[in-house]
């Protein structure tokens, strides 16, 4: 056996502590997400897919309209 899977198998049969288990518990919470596992490629490209120049041109027109009519409205009601 060499030192590298000597020192593996301590860390392996080292008894955790509550706080070292609650810390282990923590780190992988973020594995699953709505029942599905993060770690799958097919959820990692729908997580980290990065928005579209039309995707960003439809939503900023969407908020600049928005904001318009809320104008528009308000100039309405007050005028």
């Amino acid at each position: 056996m060499n030192i590298i899977n000597l020192k593996a198998s301590k860390v392996k049969n080292k008894k955790m502590s509550v706080s070292e288990r609650e810390i282990e518990e923590h780190r992988y919470k973020w594995l699953y997400f709505h029942g599905k596992d993060v770690r799958t490629k097919k959820f990692q490209k729908k997580i980290n897919k990065k928005p579209t120049l039309t995707n960003a041109i439809l939503i900023n027109t969407a908020i600049i309209l928005g904001c318009i009519l809320m104008i528009w409205i308000l100039a309405n009601l007050v005028g």
